[in-house]
């Protein structure tokens, strides 16, 4: 079993992880890296396990002509807005109607190429959106195909 740091959540939030994404939006959490220190523009990642990001669909996107897509890039920048964002990889196209399940993952290696801030972008493209949520994270690589499915609001105690 693997557990899902909250803190590696992109979307929505712990008691309700999921995104809604009917126009282009940057993920809901941009994650830190710091700085350590004065002058220190980040965490120096260093040689370590790569981390594997994860999108799913848990809402079906649709709309008028099924023609709509979702891209979704893996962002670096200097700004927790991610304006002038370098994107360091890009997952596979989410076409319209993209079944509730529907999961895309990307191996990324963590290095100093790395800026402080690190997001998802959801690019709508072709269309009006009008439903579509997704659930995005990060874990260490090899932790996903791990990850038990819970439903939300489990109680465990």
């Amino acid at each position: 079993m693997a557990i899902l740091d909250k803190e590696l959540l992109f979307t929505g939030t712990a008691a309700a992880p999921d995104q809604a994404i009917t126009a282009t939006a940057i993920s809901t959490n941009v994650y830190d890296t710091g700085p350590l220190a004065t002058g220190n523009a980040g965490i120096d990642w260093g040689v370590g396990i790569p981390l594997e990001f994860s999108v799913l669909c848990t809402v079906a996107m649709t709309d008028a002509g099924s023609d709509s897509t979702v891209t979704v890039t893996v962002e670096t920048d200097d700004n927790a807005a991610l304006t002038s964002a370098t994107v360091i990889e890009t997952f596979p196209v989410f076409a319209a109607l993209a079944a509730i399940g529907a999961r895309r993952r990307l191996t990324v290696n963590i290095g100093l190429a790395w800026e402080r801030f690190i997001g998802l972008r959801f690019t709508v493209a072709n269309g009006n959106l009008s439903t579509g949520s997704f659930r995005g994270w990060a874990a260490p690589l090899g932790h996903n195909s791990a990850l038990k499915k819970f439903a939300i609001g489990s109680n465990f105690f």
